[in-house]
């Protein structure tokens, strides 16, 4: 077999492509121009019949059936993702369900067709493949993913490897190659573009030679981690917000209780869950407590919203918007965490947008911490902004910390945005919060974490 490369395949205009005798599907170019726009919707989307036999012409008897290998390829470059349908559309044994732009269209194909493989380029936008990793994990667990990026540096290999895919295949290597891998991929087996092992090796070298030579030991976190997703270990916690103009409770703050972990604090157990790859399914396993144990309060008609922490891994999640359509509308909110995770404002942008698109509202944490200007509130428009501890500690000594509340107080004003102060602690804090027109406190002084009350 000759090794067609790749990049020559990319020049070529898309092949015509039929569902049988006399019915052209539309053309290629154009559907994927137009599908490439902002959607949820798959790009490109063959007729059930198409592929399914030796030829492109409509399924042959029975008898004559090799069942083609399903595959979802994603690209946000239009040229690459014409010129890999191409690919598929000449390669008897496989045919391409859909072709899509950004990760998030990508989870959203992949729950839709139960692909047998994925083809992920590693950074397209709305997250990039790792979160498409993610994201298809929780819709389809049957479909295998391959990683495929012209970056072959080795933090990219390693970070998609970790987050679930089988291999990983440099762009420019030979279309065969390619082709190889997918096949590889859907028996099971790994793939990796030749000298990414070596990169490999090298990168787990680097992050931590004495972590692998004592595996127990990673072994042992793991199972620590792993053991917080069991019925019991885990535990919602609610801390109130506080309207500080008439001392009414307007929200609750999910948090989480661990059982039985010597690590110091919640932050630091989210970190290592993260750190051994089950911190994304840790914060989803607390979101569904928190909602469950807030059954309580929607007895109360308007009473108090739920809001729940969510990185942006969990973000990407399709089951995290679920768990929060449970509650009623205005009554769920989204907590943004760890902002500087995204790597893009735009990204996080798209993710507020598909928030509010559920009905959900939206609250900004740790604003004034160096994420969130003025104009990053302009870009974002959340319902909510959570005043840094940062700022609220010293705001009754510190006069350039009271003016820059005072600021954030009169542009959220205009942006008709709740502000909420956290790390209310002492008394005169508290004074000078309500002085200054802060809606609502959050702090050990105004209510700390627990049980809820039966309302």
């Amino acid at each position: 077999m000759s090794r067609r490369p790749l990049t020559r395949l990319l020049r070529r205009p898309p092949s015509p492509l039929s569902t049988g005798p006399g019915r052209p599907l539309p053309d290629l170019g154009a559907a994927l121009e137009a599908k490439l726009r902002p959607a949820p919707a798959p790009a490109f989307e063959p007729d059930p019949g198409y592929g399914e036999g030796t030829g492109r012409r409509g399924p042959p008897p029975s008898s004559q059936v090799a069942r083609a290998l399903s595959v979802l390829v994603a690209d946000d470059a239009r040229v690459t993702l014409e010129g890999l349908v191409g690919l598929l559309d000449d390669t008897p044994d496989m045919r391409c369900v859909a072709a899509v732009g950004d990760a998030r269209s990508a989870v959203a194909a992949a729950g839709r067709y139960q692909p047998d493989v994925a083809l992920l380029d590693v950074r397209m936008p709305a997250g990039g493949g790792l979160e498409a990793v993610l994201g298809i994990r929780e819709v389809s667990p049957r479909t295998r993913v391959l990683a495929y990026s012209a970056a072959s540096d080795r933090a990219s290999v390693v970070q998609m490897l970790r987050g679930g895919a089988s291999g990983y295949v440099v762009k420019g290597a030979p279309a065969e190659d390619l082709l190889a891998a997918l096949r590889r991929c859907a028996a099971g087996s790994a793939a990796l573009s030749e000298g990414l092992s070596e990169h490999l090796v090298a990168e787990l070298g680097d992050q931590g030679q004495a972590e692998r030579l004592s595996s127990a030991a990673g072994q042992a976190r793991y199972a620590r981690i792993r053991q917080l997703l069991a019925p019991g270990a885990t535990t919602a916690r609610y801390q109130p917000i506080v309207s500080l103009a008439t001392g009414e409770v307007t929200g609750y703050e999910a948090l989480a209780r661990f059982g039985g972990q010597s690590l110091a604090s919640a932050e630091d157990i989210f970190q290592e869950a993260h750190r051994v790859g089950l911190g994304v399914e840790l914060e989803l396993h607390t979101a569904r407590l928190a909602v469950a144990g807030f059954s309580s309060q929607l007895q109360r008609p308007g009473g108090p919203y739920l809001a729940v922490n969510a990185s942006p891994g969990l973000l990407y999640r399709p089951a995290l918007l679920e768990v929060l359509s449970e509650l009623p509308p205005g009554r769920a909110v989204v907590e943004i965490t760890e902002q500087r995770q995204f790597e893009s404002y735009d990204q996080l942008q798209e993710m507020v947008r598909l928030v509010h698109e559920r009905g959900l509202r939206v609250a900004v944490d740790d604003t004034g911490s160096g994420f969130a200007g003025l104009q990053r509130l302009v870009d974002v428009r959340p319902e909510i902004v959570k005043l840094d501890q940062a700022l609220v500690c010293e705001v009754g000594t510190d006069p350039s910390r009271r003016a820059i509340i005072a600021a954030m107080r009169h542009f959220a004003d205009d942006m008709g945005i709740t502000v909420v102060a956290e790390g209310v602690e002492r008394q005169e804090q508290l004074v000078v919060l309500r002085d200054l027109g802060i809606d609502c406190g959050q702090g050990y002084l105004l209510g700390r974490p627990g049980p809820l009350a039966s309302p």
